[in-house]
């Protein structure tokens, strides 16, 4: 008899559809990464020290992103002080030799040193290529740019699923980590997931003042074109000015469905806490492919709002608590996921 083996290999965080080299980061990047549970591929490299076999190690890295599509990270040793969390990684401050490791959901899980490990790895794309696979799984997100996405949904009208988001957004930050990485982890994609980031120039940043403006024409633009925001022409999908974090289907050129994630509207009414505002309210869904869930008009318990005070006016606002709204949003946008991408 024979038995099946689950595949217990890391499932990448993020892939590239628009990047064609490894991307350098600083220590509060990777910190950060760990803390948010990712599965990266990160090189270490000794700065201020010689080395052919790193600029050679560079090269093959670079190769990998632009051949894989897939993020690969790369961090000078500097940039651990001697009392600084390694991760588990090696530091290496008496030779020049690079390493190479991977993090499985914030931990690292295997490492390789040129001087004692396989050279192949280090010196070619296939060598990386056979390293990588025995350990890792490609990602099933991938970032796009305006140019790659309208390119592919208007003129080619290729099938695709694209969610929109900050990269500075609560929402967006609560979305990602505690939905959508875990069911990339556990799920076999059937299509990837285009990710694109809106807060940039040109989009929610004025690229005049280079802050962030909501109003700003090129955003409105985008989020109108891109049947994020309410008019006539985006029912029943666009919502109200358009909001992130946005998970969309486009086929044949058309959009196909939407979830919002987040996002409802509270006001006390009669001395209750209701949801006024939300994408999911009786009409919408309706139209909706993946759930029967109405939450506009839900009334909630006080526990689960969070009131703060204008000290100027005095006036009251309301909010639904990340924790309970999860509760609701995220079986949601799984059954997106399911309907669409498992």
């Amino acid at each position: 008899m024979t038995g099946c083996q689950q595949d217990k290999r890391a499932r990448l965080t993020y892939g590239t559809l628009v990047e064609e080299t490894a991307e350098e980061i600083v220590y509060g990047t990777l910190a950060s990464k760990v803390a948010r549970k990712e599965s990266l591929l990160v090189a270490v490299y000794q700065d201020g020290l010689p080395c052919g076999c790193w600029a050679t190690f560079h090269d093959v890295i670079n190769q990998y992103v632009k051949e894989y599509n897939t993020k690969v990270y790369y961090i000078a040793s500097s940039q651990f002080s001697d009392d600084a969390d390694k991760f588990g990684l090696t530091i290496l401050r008496e030779t020049s030799d690079p390493t190479f490791a991977l993090f499985k959901e914030g931990k690292k899980v295997n490492e390789y040193i040129y001087g004692k490990d396989t050279k192949p790895m280090f010196q070619t794309l296939s060598g990386l290529r056979k390293a990588v696979s025995r350990i890792a799984k490609d990602p099933q997100y991938f970032y796009v740019d305006q140019e790659y996405l309208d390119k592919a949904i208007f003129t080619e009208k290729k099938d695709v699923v694209v969610h929109y988001f900050w990269h500075f957004c609560p929402d967006c930050n609560d979305c990602f980590p505690e939905v959508m990485l875990p069911y990339s982890n556990k799920n076999d994609f059937s299509r990837n997931v285009w990710i694109i980031n809106l807060a940039i120039p040109g989009l929610l940043i004025d690229p005049e003042t280079g802050t962030m403006n909501k109003n700003y024409q090129g955003y409105v633009d985008f989020l109108n074109e891109h049947n994020m925001s309410y008019s006539e022409e985006n029912e029943p999908f666009g919502y109200d000015r358009g909001f992130v974090p946005t998970t969309q289907i486009w086929q044949n050129g058309k959009i196909k469905d939407m979830s919002v994630y987040f996002n409802d509207g509270v006001e006390k009414v009669d001395g209750k806490y209701v949801i006024t505002r939300s994408y999911y309210s009786e009409e919408r869904i309706q139209h909706l492919g993946y759930t029967n869930q109405v939450l506009q008009g839900k009334v909630l318990p006080a526990e689960e709002v969070d009131v703060s005070v204008n000290q100027e006016t005095g006036v009251e606002s309301y909010s639904w608590k990340m924790d309970y709204a999860r509760l609701y949003h995220k079986p949601i946008l799984e059954a997106f996921f399911n309907k669409y991408v498992k």
